[in-house]
């Protein structure tokens, strides 16, 4: 379950969302940490990403968090070696979509969400009346208000449906989160066995694994180092960079790596909403001295 449907299951939505957003959040922490969150002096990881939320992200941080608009900002990067999934439709409604004009295998999903991804492999067993039910429910989802990441109140919802990225497993491609801190990359979380429960390990940048995450969220296996490994370190960094400048002070970069083949997935500017349960809290405070809160204006 949600860490934050955890919170709040027994509470109005609406009482949390018409209080201060100060309010709110301390709220939030204490519910998932029986601790008290300081805005005034953040420290630790969670901390700090909170206070991003409740006093700095705004409309930059929404259209680069923006699925189908980033795109574009990610293209005029021009960064080496950095594939980008090919938009091939975009819809205001559900109703709007004809599946006769997709290809045989593509995704669909919401530009302003969190999961419910649908990928269609096989046109034959796609259930495509199903899934536009739910592809409406959530163009009407208000997600700022879902998780109190209120950047997201910018983000004009839609719906793309995208090229389908295929590693030829027959499962979920694996995620590499490199986490980036003033234009230096520090660690990458890896998320594997979405097929079964998702697990997850942090990795250095030379592929070993860090012990920073609890045990009984860590991954059966080591996952096998990527192609070109350096490469995606270097990307990762250049997509919080412009002209050779940092405007990114900091952003958990997703890259997919199909054979080699490197793809931007997405930013991700709250990782876990701020409410990060899966980690030691010696890490969360050497992540937190990391996160230079001055950078942000």
């Amino acid at each position: 379950m949600n860490i934050l449907r955890k919170i709040y299951i027994n509470v109005k939505s609406n009482i949390l969302w018409n209080l201060p957003p100060s309010v709110t959040h301390k709220y939030l922490y204490y519910k998932a940490f029986k601790s008290k969150l300081d805005l005034k002096n953040p420290k630790n990881f969670n901390e700090k990403i909170q206070y991003l939320i409740v006093k700095k992200y705004g409309k930059k941080e929404a259209n680069l968090a923006d699925k189908y608009l980033v795109k574009e900002y990610v293209k005029d990067l021009k960064i080496e070696n950095l594939n980008i999934p090919e938009t091939l439709k975009v819809y205001s409604n559900a109703s709007e979509i004809d599946i006769s004009e997709l290809p045989d295998k593509f995704v669909l999903k919401c530009n302003h969400a969190s999961g419910d991804v649908f990928i269609c492999d096989d046109k034959s067993k796609f259930d495509i009346e199903k899934i536009k039910k739910v592809l409406n429910k959530n163009l009407k989802l208000n997600y700022a208000k879902k998780t109190y990441e209120y950047h997201y109140k910018f983000i004009k919802p839609c719906i793309i449906a995208e090229e389908y990225l295929d590693d030829k497993s027959g499962k979920n491609p694996v995620d590499y989160k490199f986490y980036v801190f003033n234009g230096k990359c520090d660690r990458i979380l890896v998320c594997s066995e979405r097929d079964k429960d998702l697990r997850r390990d942090n990795y250095d940048l030379e592929w070993n694994i860090l012990n920073d995450i609890l045990p009984e969220y860590k991954a059966s296996k080591k996952i096998d180092k990527p192609k070109q490994l350096d490469t995606m370190i270097k990307i990762a960094e250049n997509l919080c960079k412009k002209d050779g400048n940092v405007v990114i002070p900091f952003a958990r970069v997703d890259l997919y790596n199909l054979d080699g083949k490197i793809y931007f997935s997405e930013y991700t500017f709250t990782p876990h909403c701020g409410l990060i349960n899966s980690c030691y809290e010696e890490t969360l405070n050497e992540l937190g001295e990391k996160l230079d809160l001055t950078k942000y204006c």
